[in-house]
């Protein structure tokens, strides 16, 4: 293991602020060079936070030599560095000195635990704003009345709209973890490992460095509410990568497979995860959300510190069974054939599903409107950052403006996304910006800038800050071209399913973003959005010229991304370690497989960090899948790498037991059924989840 295994929260802030791809090399050269490394005293959380505040202050690189002196907290250490520390590989040197330096005397303080765990660590400069972004989760561009829908009631988010700067012109990615990578590092998911939604291909690697990360570094008290997907266990949780306080459900939303079996796809009353605890709640999931939202801004005030809360909700994905009744019934009473396609105004179960979407939308406005209450009585409206965006297109075919596609394509309605900025201390409101494109990459940089933590260049944002022209609209801003590419799979196929935007023109190639494979390559197809948003006039046989340079751009883009983990292909390794995570709870979420299908073979990646004794339960796909019946006499088979378990054949149990089972320290394969006696393969039920139960 390397340093950054041992010790997260001092080398998180070394990889973030001097960036991720020289503690990678770090990393790869430990790994070839079969360097030992030192595990660092261990040090309480109040004094990681010290340690980190006092680095930050310490080495923030500065151009110009000079010293700098910050003295620990509640503690007689005062450090004293000259800057500036560079090159960067001499910088990484030098920091991950003085942090064991810095570890060593802290481990010898004799501050009391006491004592020191109750002071807040509070950021020094107290004009630095609060952080807030929500993201609906399969919601389109035209599901807001004031993107000219007629039907769909958000008056909360429209008059957010209004007091906003809008960009318009603003793209994500047309699937949902891809987007949240990007997001959440400020580069494109490609690099991150990050390539789709399920089968393990979700898992961030937790070597990215997140917006949380960053603000929590900077004394920021970081909360996440709704939806992450990017990684159920550990290190790829929210409370791996940033978030001190999290209240989230598991994988790609309430109703798959990541959820606990027991909730039964249940919106209301759900089982979530508070911390990384599975707790039951009371009410709807949107609504549960907001209020521990609003809870953790009441706290962060209270205990004085800036805050980031990251709202994602999993409304209005599906499924839609469960959806507020009172909303469901209000738009049971509207004609929705207006923003609907013809050929569907005649369907039931169609015109049913639009009017539970509705619902589910006008509940996320309704939760917004108690947010922006709360802060305006709190006096917080003033100095807070509300970004509002979609994670992708709308999740079925219904109006969205002038753009058409959905989510899951490459047409302008499946990746084009509201960008509402609210911050009345420095930004315009009503303002409209089209000049200029930007993404779902440029997010973190641009809070970073606005937070003033700068835009270190060693990170390696894909994305940029848009804060000089967020504040004067009228500045310039070089143009540079965004490219968005998302398809199944866990290898990204060049030319499969991708768009490059550049100014006004896109060109693009929809070859469906369900196929693993590029099938048949069309010629490409190009558009100038100036003229025809709607993607209805295809001009790429009068521009060869145009379309020569798109895909030069494009292939430089390919060549580039595809490169960043040359050395470290292939989805993350779950870490088995029980001193983060106990039980550990595996599900189809992160299982590589071809599919989610209990027919279907697949293996768990882990990695033990030491040896470890534990009891393993497998469960069998829940009752609307098979019933109890169906695997009676089915023999329960645990397989860890080349060793092979069998307990007894079920009997109206849909569970079974291993007990005291010793896994060696390393990596291992984990995949577990429940098979036939005569072994027919095609026969067998594959495990639904495993839980390990460390002892």
């Amino acid at each position: 293991m390397s340093r950054y295994d041992h010790c997260p929260y001092h080398l998180r802030w070394l990889r973030w602020h001097h960036g991720s791809n020289v503690l990678r090399q770090l990393k790869y050269r430990n790994r070839k060079h079969k360097i030992n490394t030192i595990k660092p005293p261990h040090l309480n959380t109040w004094q990681q936070k010290a340690t980190l505040n006092a680095l930050i202050r310490l080495t923030h690189v500065h151009q110009q030599p000079r010293n700098h002196q910050a003295r620990l907290p509640e503690s007689n250490i005062t450090l004293t560095m000259t800057a500036p520390i560079s090159p960067i590989l001499k910088a990484c040197i030098t920091v991950t000195g003085i942090i064991l330096s810095i570890s060593s005397l802290l481990a010898q303080a004799t501050t009391s635990p006491q004592d020191t765990d109750k002071i807040p660590i509070v950021e020094e400069n107290p004009n630095r704003p609060n952080v807030i972004i929500i993201m609906t989760d399969d919601q389109g561009w035209g599901d807001f009345g004031v993107n000219g829908n007629k039907i769909i009631e958000t008056p909360n988010l429209d008059k957010l709209a209004n007091n906003s700067l809008t960009w318009e012109n603003f793209y994500v990615s047309p699937v949902c973890s891809p987007t949240r990578a990007s997001l959440m590092t400020g580069r494109y998911n490609q690099r991150t490992k990050c390539l789709d939604t399920y089968l393990g291909r979700s898992m961030m690697a937790n070597d990215e460095v997140t917006i949380a990360e960053a603000l929590q570094g900077a004394g920021y008290a970081t909360g996440i509410f709704g939806k992450w997907h990017l990684g159920d266990n550990y290190p790829m949780r929210p409370s791996d990568q940033g978030f001190e306080h999290s209240l989230i459900h598991k994988g790609g939303g309430i109703g798959q497979p990541s959820e606990p079996i027991e909730n039964n796809r249940n919106y209301t009353n759900p089982i979530l995860f508070k911390n990384n605890s599975e707790i039951a709640t009371k009410g709807y999931c949107t609504d549960i959300f907001f209020n521990e939202a609003i809870q953790f801004i009441a706290s962060s005030m209270t205990s004085q510190r800036p805050f980031f809360a990251y709202i994602a909700t999993n409304a209005p994905h599906g499924p839609f069974h469960d959806v507020p009744e009172k909303l469901l019934q209000h738009y049971k009473s509207k004609n929705l054939k207006s923003i609907m396609p013809e050929q569907d105004h005649d369907d039931p179960k169609k015109i049913d599903k639009l009017q539970r979407i509705a619902a589910m939308i006008t509940n996320v406005d309704q939760n917004i409107g108690k947010l922006l209450y709360m802060l305006e009585i709190n006096k917080l409206t003033e100095n807070t950052i509300i970004i509002f965006l979609n994670d992708n297109g709308p999740n079925t075919n219904r109006y969205t403006g002038p753009f058409k596609g959905k989510k899951s394509n490459i047409h302008e309605g499946g990746i084009r996304s509201p960008l509402w900025i609210h911050w009345p201390a420095k930004i315009k409101h009503n303002k409209k910006i089209n000049t200029n494109i930007a993404a779902h990459i440029d997010i973190m940089p641009t809070i970073m800038d606005a937070c003033d933590l700068g835009v270190p260049e060693a990170l390696a944002f894909d994305g940029r800050s848009l804060l000089k022209k967020l504040i004067n609209p009228e500045s310039k801003l070089p143009h540079r071209p965004i490219i968005i590419q998302a398809h199944r799979g866990a290898k990204l196929i060049r030319y499969h399913n991708f768009m490059v935007r550049d100014k006004q023109w896109k060109m693009s190639h929809n070859s469906g973003f369900q196929n693993t494979k590029l099938q048949k390559q069309k010629p490409f197809e190009l558009f100038d959005l100036s003229k025809d948003p709607s993607e209805t006039n295809n001009i790429a046989k009068e521009n060869p010229e145009k379309i020569k340079q798109l895909t030069n751009i494009y292939n430089q883009w390919y060549d580039d991304v595809t490169s960043t983990r040359i050395r470290d292909k292939g989805t993350p390794y779950i870490i088995a370690d029980k001193t983060h995570e106990n039980p550990l709870t595996l599900t189809w979420q992160d299982r590589i497989s071809k599919n989610w299908n209990m027919k279907r073979d697949g293996i768990w990646k882990l990695s033990f960090p030491t040896t470890s004794r534990a009891d393993l339960i497998i469960y069998a796909p829940p009752n609307r899948l098979i019933k109890p019946e169906q695997l009676t006499g089915l023999t329960p088979t645990l397989q860890i790498g080349t060793t092979i378990y069998k307990g007894k054949p079920l009997s109206g149990n849909t569970t079974s037991l291993f007990q005291g089972i010793t896994i060696p320290k390393g990596k291992h394969h984990i995949k577990a059924k429940f098979s036939t006696t005569d072994n027919t393969q095609n026969q067998d039920i594959h495990a639904y989840q495993i839980r390990i139960i460390h002892r």
